[in-house]
């Protein structure tokens, strides 16, 4: 993206309700100026307070470099439908100034006829690299680099890199290292600014440059690429293919993209939707996300009271039951949910992998054994004392420590097994796991009660 003076930083805090009196109020050369002083950033947030014809407005009134910069962080669904507002024009300039990646998302949403225009319209170098960039998989290396690298004959020395950079500078929006390629472009090193700076100008670049860096495969997972970069604490990494030919590179403002996406997945899943977007105005969206889910919910429900109305004659004389049925419902999904969470989690970061499964299995076991002792001993003595009836409270102690154990191994066994499945062990909590712990435990606790009492 070209590179335009930054703003000073905001003067005082503006609240959505100035935001709105501005937008609504002020004429366009004064929203326009107060809308520059700020970062692009604060646009994105004003966007998604306002409505779509003040949206439009404000596109209108901005100048290229600015919206450009504001549309690559807006949701894909507003983000379509204010770039589709804008003129041929704007589009292809815009387009233009975008990073190659950021081109490539924005223009692989687009219908055919737009796309062909936009790559028709800028410049022929642009167009192909954003055309290649295409061609890889979104959840891939490939989908999420860019190929504004800087690279260098091997050959060169420092002097002659320092001028390729100077000459070169200015169409890159961040440079961390030069990468040195032979002439097949195959990647050899890559050298640091540090190195560019300290180092005498007829010094060889393959003298001083990094060989035993750590590179990307241009179809690994977007999600393996950021665990790369958390464990090796990188800033940029080169992305190659299966011949070791440099293709491109992933910086960590790619990587932050990719975790904050995946987080936002996870929680969506663990929430039961399908997607999660506070900012979201469709209700039928929403609605789409969310009612799947709680009609699994409502099902598992059912279910819950056909088992209920199974055992109706015990419960009708012993009415007691009936006071702890919620906890033992309730007890067997916050149990699952915490293993199932914490193996989701574990997924996620690396932490937890197939090596050693059998001891993570039987830790978490461990401590569903402890903690289910914990609470059945709890509960034996307090329903004790409320009720004083023994028998009463141990049908509850018994049922809740089989109640948490089982809980806690389907939450450390459904995640894994997804997994193996290919499937994003994210859908295993939420309404799964919860529903199915409180059916089991309603299973266990009444079967339990009417052997017992």
């Amino acid at each position: 993206m070209a590179l335009r003076e930054q703003p000073t930083a905001t003067k005082k805090s503006l609240t959505p309700d100035y935001w709105l009196e501005k937008v609504e109020t002020s004429e366009n050369s004064e929203l326009s100026a107060i809308l520059k002083e700020n970062f692009p950033a604060d646009i994105v947030m004003l966007l998604e307070q306002i409505t779509f014809d003040f949206q439009r407005h404000i596109f209108e009134i901005l100048p290229d470099e600015i919206v450009a910069e504001v549309i690559v962080d807006l949701d894909d669904l507003l983000q379509l439908r204010l770039f589709n507002y804008l003129t041929p024009l704007r589009q292809i300039s815009i387009g233009e100034m975008l990073s190659s990646d950021d081109a490539a998302d924005l223009i692989a949403k687009l219908d055919m006829t737009l796309t062909e225009s936009v790559l028709t319209g800028i410049s022929t170098e642009k167009s192909k690299l954003i055309a290649e960039l295409m061609q890889y998989d979104e959840d891939s290396a490939g989908g999420i680099m860019d190929k504004e690298a800087v690279t260098a004959p091997a050959e060169y020395t420092i002097g002659e890199i320092v001028k390729l950079l100077k000459r070169s500078s200015w169409e890159r929006e961040d440079i961390y290292n030069v990468y040195l390629l032979s002439k097949d472009r195959e990647l050899l090193g890559s050298i640091s600014l540090k190195s560019l700076i300290l180092c005498e100008a007829n010094i060889l670049a393959t003298d001083v440059m990094i060989d035993d860096m750590v590179t990307i495969n241009v179809d690994m997972d977007k999600e393996d690429v950021a665990e790369l970069f958390r464990r090796y604490d990188m800033t940029t990494a080169a992305v190659v293919n299966s011949s070791n030919l440099f293709v491109g590179r992933i910086t960590h403002d790619d990587i932050l993209d990719v975790v904050i996406e995946e987080a936002d997945e996870d929680i969506a899943r663990i929430s039961g939707q399908t997607e999660i977007d506070p900012g979201e105005r469709s209700v039928w969206r929403n609605l789409r996300s969310r009612l799947p889910w709680l009609l699994l919910g409502l099902l598992g429900g059912l279910i819950a009271a056909g088992v209920i109305s199974g055992y109706q004659q015990d419960i009708s004389r012993l009415s007691s039951v009936v006071f702890f049925l919620p906890l033992v419902a309730a007890m067997g999904g916050n149990a699952g949910i915490q293993t199932s969470s914490l193996m989701v989690r574990g997924f996620a970061t690396g932490e937890i992998s197939d090596f050693g499964m059998i001891g993570r299995v039987l830790r978490e076991l461990g401590v569903a054994l402890l903690t289910g002792f914990v609470c059945s001993l709890g509960s034996l003595l307090l329903s004790w004392w409320w009720q004083a009836d023994i028998r009463l409270a141990l049908a509850l102690s018994i049922s809740l420590y089989a109640i948490i154990v089982i809980a806690a191994i389907i939450g450390v066994i459904v995640p894994f097994g997804l997994k193996k499945l290919g499937l994003d062990p994210a859908l295993a909590t939420g309404p799964f796991i919860t529903t199915t712990n409180d059916i089991i435990g309603l299973m266990i606790y009444l079967w339990v009660a009417t052997y017992l009492l």
